[in-house]
């Protein structure tokens, strides 16, 4: 008990002296101008060049991006990606997205959504792997605005679980990497996707700031597993609730926390719960992204008893645009993570990361990614790895 305390004490200190050095920082170049962020799902980067250059999220079907203003919301937006992946260095294991072989976890995925009317919006996500043998139903949402500007939007369905900020571009084209963070994968189960409802906004507040909401009921997980994801039935009549809460304090710049309990066993004695604190700034062509997640979960002494595990990572990037016809800008990336599976375990467990990323964008539909890592995993010490990515979207 001293250890996780100590423990997330110390976590808390490491993210107030972050914010204390990094907020003025960012507030003397701050300039009173208006926000250039597009309005898609992950509201990434604008790229200063002489002709607009369609980024990745502009193929991430998103209905709060669909205009309203002419006849174009009428029309189903259709858009996805193909992606090829192949190790060219060190050994592939549960931590990675790509795999030796080869064949099989290359990814198609589908985006399709409509405007139905003006209050009313259907998305959906579908993956296809596993040698396009394997299909997953990502997200099948409704969403109905109850209050006009997004101040209020009811959603029902299949939905991506409102925890964290990395959901938000875990997908290939969005992503810098190729890898995720471990948080994402071995905390938060992956991808994912819960069955429920949900309420979600943005208001607005005077100086350019913004207070974005999402609260979702849902069926929860069934197990304390990344991959106990429930599909399309509930092991038992618990709901889990959970969301997170953002602030924009300057254009660009966004705190949040997020919180997620639910039960996971047949018998509705068992908890889990997850939570969250995530940081990111937006400036221009520069990226800065960063969350603490933990979770504690219950279990009987059977199966080894209660324990708690924690994760973290930080991740910059940079995207230099040019203006040559094959070569439509150039992006770097740096991301260390680290993750503690079992804080109850006293020896060190710990798995630590430091990723570089190299992004090439020859044309506006295709995008090549190299990257390395240099793990340090107990039990096995220091190790490298690399990979190649390339991903044509339309």
């Amino acid at each position: 008990m001293l250890y996780n305390y100590l423990n997330l004490t110390c976590m808390k200190c490491y993210l107030f002296l972050f914010l204390t050095l990094f907020f003025p920082v960012y507030a003397c170049f701050a300039e009173n101008e208006p926000d250039k962020t597009p309005h898609g799902t992950t509201d990434f980067n604008t790229i200063k060049t002489g002709e607009a250059i369609p980024a990745p999220e502009d193929y991430n079907f998103n209905v709060a991006s669909v205009p309203l203003e002419d006849e174009a919301w009428k029309k189903f937006e259709f858009h996805g990606f193909f992606e090829v992946t192949s190790p060219l260095h060190g050994r592939d294991d549960e931590s990675q997205q790509p795999s030796s072989n080869f064949l099989e976890e290359n990814e198609l995925t589908f985006w399709l959504g409509k405007q139905i009317t003006r209050k009313l919006a259907f998305d959906s996500e579908v993956e296809i792997t596993k040698g396009l043998q394997k299909y997953a139903l990502e997200k099948c949402e409704f969403d109905y605005e109850i209050l006009e500007k997004k101040l209020l939007v009811f959603r029902a369905g299949k939905f991506k679980y409102p925890l964290g900020i990395e959901r938000f571009v875990e997908d290939g084209p969005l992503n810098k990497l190729i890898d995720r963070p471990f948080p994402s994968i071995r905390i938060v189960p992956g991808t994912y996707s819960d069955i429920g409802i949900m309420l979600l906004g943005t208001i607005p507040f005077p100086a350019d700031t913004k207070l974005k909401y999402e609260i979702a009921l849902s069926n929860g997980l069934e197990g304390p597993e990344p991959k106990d994801v429930q599909q399309l039935w509930d092991n038992n009549s618990n709901k889990a609730i959970g969301g997170r809460i953002g602030y924009e304090f300057l254009p660009g710049l966004e705190m949040g926390s997020s919180y997620s309990r639910g039960t996971h066993d047949k018998d509705n004695e068992e908890y889990i719960d997850f939570m969250g604190a995530d940081i990111q700034l937006k400036k221009d062509n520069l990226e800065i992204r960063g969350e603490y997640i933990v979770s504690n979960v219950e279990q009987a002494s059977a199966k080894g008893g209660d324990y708690q595990r924690n994760g973290y990572y930080l991740q910059t990037s940079y995207r230099y645009p040019f203006n040559l016809n094959y070569l439509r800008y150039l992006e770097g990336v740096l991301r260390f993570d680290s993750i503690d599976p079992n804080s109850a375990i006293t020896e060190s467990n710990e798995t630590d990361r430091v990723s570089f990323g190299l992004n090439y964008f020859p044309t506006e539909h295709l995008e090549f990614k190299l990257e390395h890592e240099v793990e340090n995993e107990p039990g096995v010490g220091t190790h490298g790895k690399s990979f190649v990515q390339a991903i044509f979207r339309w």
